[in-house]
């Protein structure tokens, strides 16, 4: 479901912009500062709720500003195609709207579903050598986007796990085994449902990885959050008396991890940054590849400051796996002949971003 037009008031550096995007390949090019990073930033945060630039989302907001506005108009496909209009609203104070087509939507997860959006930037190799959380984020992602299911089962994990770890933190020892039940049904099935999207992603991924780099030789590995060839129950027991003194559930889906891995040491240790960034757009690229077999479509790719960690060989190949996906791409970098030489699509704008200002240039 590619962006027709995007609005963004309120964010950063960034003068109010109202840019009607080509729904395949966006470049986007200009000097450092000028706010090609938070013309992709507004995107992402419409889409999750999240920066990936900062943790604070008050940052994002211009200093002279008490919020930020962001609207998008998405183009549906199909026989019955119509537009939908996405709007966003966040004020300083920390309260959040969104709206489609004028109506209320009540969580963020709303929005998720009708605008998914995956970012490769400078950092993203990141989640190979940040925490597990980061990872568990990243397959929860894909298990949500292509398993309907999931979500509601996830909310459910969520409360039975703090209803435990408030019993173990009240020390009420006779109401565990009570919760325990709900807790082990609850973390089976999140359990099952990673374990049905791995494998799917594991061959695709080592197939992508190929494309981009043969020689890269990275294996991945699923940790549930326990010990695998023992049954949770029996860990839960086994436990309880340090989950008590902790005051928290130490083992479960919450714990689980997907581990990435050269041989048998972690690729963080063994590739150098270029190789981390390859590896991690491989990642990307691959939850791609599954939402579009699953739901038709595309996600929209967000490729920040594409000459960053790349040589110009794995840049083709990133470009190259893109192109073959036929979605919508927003990507930029300090110079468009960069951009340019790295990818020439058959369908594509160019926009020039100075002082926060931007403007589409003519093809012609």
């Amino acid at each position: 479901m590619p962006i027709r037009r995007l609005s963004v008031r309120g964010v950063r550096n960034l003068a109010p912009l109202d840019i009607h995007p080509h729904s395949r390949v966006n470049f986007i090019y200009g000097d450092n500062g000028s706010g090609k990073s938070s013309l992709l930033e507004s995107i992402a945060l419409l889409s999750s709720g999240k920066s990936f630039r900062s943790n604070q989302i008050k940052q994002l907001i211009h200093h002279d500003a008490d919020r930020l506005e962001l609207e998008c108009e998405l183009d549906e496909t199909g026989a019955d195609a119509q537009t939908q209009d996405l709007y966003s609203l966040r004020l300083r104070n920390g309260d959040v709207l969104f709206r489609l087509d004028g109506s209320v939507l009540t969580s963020q997860a709303q929005v998720a579903t009708r605008l998914p959006v995956q970012v490769i930037e400078p950092n993203t190799f990141r989640l190979l050598v940040g925490s597990p959380e980061d990872r568990r984020q990243f397959l929860d992602w894909g298990v949500f986007h292509v398993e309907p299911g999931f979500i509601e089962e996830w909310r459910i994990f969520r409360k039975v796990l703090k209803q435990r770890n408030s019993v173990l933190k009240q020390k009420e020892v006779s109401w565990l085994d009570v919760w325990d039940g709900g807790f082990i049904e609850a973390s089976e099935k999140i359990h099952q449902y990673r374990l049905a999207y791995l494998k799917a992603f594991v061959p695709q991924f080592e197939s992508t990885l190929a494309a981009l780099d043969a020689e890269i030789k990275v294996r991945l590995h699923y940790y549930p959050g326990w010990e695998k060839d023992s049954q949770l129950k029996d860990i839960l027991t086994r436990q309880q008396e340090r989950d008590l003194q902790l005051g928290y559930t130490q083992s479960g889906p919450h714990r689980a991890e997907l581990r990435i891995r050269v041989d048998k040491l972690p690729a963080a240790d063994v590739l150098s940054r270029g190789q981390q960034k390859t590896v991690v757009a491989a990642l990307k690229l691959t939850q791609g590849i599954l939402y579009k077999q699953s739901c038709g479509n595309a996600p929209i790719y967000l490729v920040d400051d594409l000459a960053s960690e790349l040589d110009s060989r794995h840049r083709l190949a990133l470009c190259q796996v893109l192109e073959d996906l036929k979605c919508q791409v927003f990507i930029t970098s300090i110079e468009k002949q960069q951009l340019m030489d790295s990818w020439t699509p058959s369908e594509f704008k160019v926009f020039h971003v100075e002082h926060g200002k931007i403007e589409e240039e003519s093809l012609s």
